[in-house]
């Protein structure tokens, strides 16, 4: 069959050269790649006249493309790339039209190497802010690099703060202002700094502009009738948690499998609907397998301890088998129509299962080794405040057997953390027998640790750690988890309650309360499991559901344990009295919108406290949570771009 332009070309001025003239190659950043798929697919690219996608390499690049559009962050190396390809262009007889676009924004230091290498005039620049990546309906990241928490607080690089507050920025101009901002973290309170500054130069720049706010109308004059309230959590006042081995069905994957942008590499059996002949026949590749709210299945236990999925798979085996029998009692033509109605989604569903059968068979070959138990041992016990010689036994071990360097990290890390460091001499023996047996850069390594914070040597011995206190204070160990059919959040760590959402809890005190039960029905709230006079404040709710949110009042004790500023800050906007009329006749005839709470990590989340979030919100009712994060992490991801790698060293 023809092309939609093959009639073209046969008149004297040949217009299909037009076309070749807008064919266009993406050539992007490796990182970006991912995000960019969640917002446009590929067909969708192509509609709009992109024929092939590079990524961003320091080879050459050979394309028959007659435009190229770079999209990369703004880091050196790539500008030194792009600077070679442009060079290599400019000696063809073809010439190559050029863009860049830097996401979020250029940067000054970026500009000049274009200059100094000669290329900046032969490249058109312009800026991308593709500020939030939306990964679900309550899940937006900003897709950063996992090095975020580390070059805040180790390089001393602010950036990512600041796209932080352009991004929430953006927000607070769709939306509207926050009307509340709490946090905790010395970064957090920048960040919150850095939104009223933004805030201030905004409304000053409307008023010497009125052109152009009534060009581009904003909601930065409004306070939000959707969101109530902003909670920043600083990645660096709960280390704790990422350390830990996430055992939700969704952690886990990303644990020992890697999730990234939302999607993960599954092996071609898994994913391929082919016969079993054939599918041996084909080679081992990886295909890209979209885990989101898309999948029905996925959906019912993402949130749920890994304990409880096999069971949840048998039952649902069971009733799409069930669903497949009725076809042998459709007896009359409308009945056979409605089977058939349902049958690709029957199929769908069967091919979903065989998928997540196929992944959980693989999660189990891992999580029943001797290894992954005493690793997950060791863990629990160290958070739990358990002393025993047999993890330090096993810690050597590991290091004896070369295990991969950022497992034993892990443990060490924890260790101290959660102990207020290692005694000396242990600290000396294991930083020996670490440089000793995974090479000497690693004193690099031991240095960045302990200049973070993660391993450092115990100054008293007998005083109690932080989080040892913590631990006490916010209930963050809990011996009697329902796994299955859980009441708390701690069911995410088969016992240990991430300390950032007990921050959250803290926050929400007096919200909701009243509405919120435990799976088994008992009239106590979640809240209450975190000790101190919160759960006699159930009570009290229950009298007035209107009582307004205290914030950290209440949690001082808790709050001076952690590291960090904490702060609440009120945003008001001044309005006039027929807008004040118009807003309390639209609460009074109940027209308000249900409120929002967004809660930002700045420095990574995991997968198992946005489980532990989604938690929270099936028992608040009349509230919705969005999360919002830097990136999402895991242990390792953490963790590695701390560790000194020798092919850096120069």
């Amino acid at each position: 069959m023809a092309s939609a332009q093959s009639h073209l070309g046969n008149t004297p001025l040949n217009l299909a050269k037009l076309r070749e003239l807008s064919r266009k190659g993406l050539v992007l950043d490796p990182t970006i790649t991912g995000p960019l798929s969640l917002i446009a697919e590929f067909n969708l690219l192509k509609d709009h006249g992109v024929e092939r996608i590079y990524h961003l390499e320091s080879n050459i690049l050979e394309t028959e493309c007659p435009g190229l559009i770079y999209i990369c962050r703004p880091k050196l190396k790539y500008m030194k790339y792009i600077a070679n390809h442009i060079k290599h262009f400019s000696q063809q007889s073809n010439k190559v039209e050029c863009w860049l676009f830097f996401v979020p924004e250029r940067t000054l230091i970026c500009e000049r190497v274009l200059e100094e290498e000669g290329v900046k005039g032969d490249i058109t620049i312009g800026d991308y802010a593709m500020d939030w990546i939306p990964c679900e309906d309550d899940l937006i990241s900003m897709e950063l690099d996992p090095s975020t928490w580390k070059e805040i607080y180790l390089d001393g690089d602010q950036t990512s703060v600041y796209y932080a507050a352009k991004s929430l920025m953006r927000l607070q101009s769709i939306y509207g202002l926050f009307p509340r901002i709490l946090g905790k973290g010395d970064a957090a309170k920048q960040l919150a700094d850095m939104l009223l500054r933004m805030r201030k130069e905004k409304s000053m720049i409307d008023e010497v502009s009125n052109v152009t706010s009534a060009r581009t109308p904003s909601l930065l004059n409004t306070v939000s009738n959707h969101i109530d309230q902003f909670i920043i959590i600083d990645r660096n006042v709960d280390l704790v948690t990422p350390l830990c081995t996430q055992l939700t069905y969704e952690g886990l994957i990303d644990e020992t499998i890697g999730i990234k942008h939302s999607s993960k590499g599954l092996g071609a059996p898994l994913v391929s609907t082919a016969s079993a002949a054939n599918i041996s026949a084909l080679p081992l590749k990886k295909k890209k397998y979209v885990l989101n709210s898309s999948d029905k299945l996925f959906s019912q236990f993402r949130d749920q301890n890994f304990s409880a999925v096999p069971g949840m798979l048998n039952k649902i085996a069971k009733r799409i088998n069930e669903n497949y029998e009725e076809r042998h009692h459709a007896k009359t033509v409308a009945q056979i129509r409605d089977f058939v109605g349902r049958l690709g989604e029957l199929r769908q569903e069967h091919q979903s299962l065989a998928i997540h059968t196929g992944i959980t068979e693989e999660l189990m070959g891992y999580t029943v080794t001797d290894e992954f138990n005493r690793m997950l041992e060791v863990q629990q016990n160290v958070v739990a405040g358990i002393d025993g010689n047999k993890d330090l036994e096993y810690i050597e071990e590991m290091i004896n057997k070369q295990k991969p360097l950022v497992h034993v990290l892990r443990l060490l890390c924890l260790m101290s953390l959660s102990q207020g460091g290692l005694k000396p001499k242990l600290y000396d023996h294991f930083e020996r027998e670490i440089v000793q047996t995974y090479g000497y850069e690693h004193i690099e390594t031991i240095h960045r640790l302990e200049k973070l914070g993660l391993w450092q040597t115990r100054t008293n011995a007998a005083s109690r750690s932080n989080f040892s206190q913590c631990r006490k204070l916010l209930r963050l160990i809990l011996d009697d988890v329902n796994e299955a059919h859980p009441n708390d959040i701690a069911y995410v760590y088969s016992g240990y309650a991430p300390l950032s959402i007990r921050l959250v809890q803290s926050a929400m005190q007096k919200l909701g309360q009243s509405s919120i039960q435990t799976t088994n029905g008992s009239a106590a709230s979640i809240f209450s499991y975190m000790g101190g006079n919160n759960a006699s404040s159930v009570k009290d709710d229950k009298k007035n559901n209107s009582l307004p949110n205290d914030g950290w009042r209440g949690s001082e004790d808790i709050l001076r344990l952690l590291p960090g500023k904490a702060f609440d800050i009120k945003q008001t906007v001044e309005y006039g009295a027929e807008t004040n009329a118009a807003m309390a006749r639209a609460k009074r005839h109940g027209l308000q919108h249900g409120k929002t709470t967004i809660i930002f990590f700045l420095g990574g989340c995991t997968h198992a406290e946005v489980s532990a979030v989604r938690f929270l919100a099936q028992h608040d009712e009349g509230r919705d949570y969005l999360v919002a994060t830097t990136q999402m992490i895991n242990g390792n991801t953490f963790l590695s771009p701390i560790i000194q790698n020798r092919n850096d060293i120069k």
